[in-house]
């Protein structure tokens, strides 16, 4: 349905290596990591969908510099999201 295509258009408005996320799931991460706006994307049928890039994991919630490996922040922040 409707949620295969939004995520189909997703998938062929990225870039190889990047994680292209909606506005819908920028909302519920920002707070966890980095990311890089896009704008509006054309999106085939679907109009222009704002996107975003992850980028990394917050510095503070990271152990890496790289921001690949959450640190034990992240996990009691999104601990506590669940309570």
């Amino acid at each position: 349905g409707d949620t295969v295509n939004t995520a189909s258009r997703m998938e062929s408005s990225g870039y190889p290596g990047e994680i292209n996320i909606s506005e819908a799931t920028y909302q519920e991460i920002k707070d966890f990591f980095v990311c890089e706006a896009r704008g509006k994307i054309a999106a085939k049928n679907k109009g222009d969908i704002e996107m975003y890039f992850v980028k990394r994991i917050i510095p503070e919630l990271s152990n890496d510099e790289g921001g690949q490996v959450p640190n034990q922040t992240f996990f009691q922040k999104l601990e506590r999201l669940g309570s």
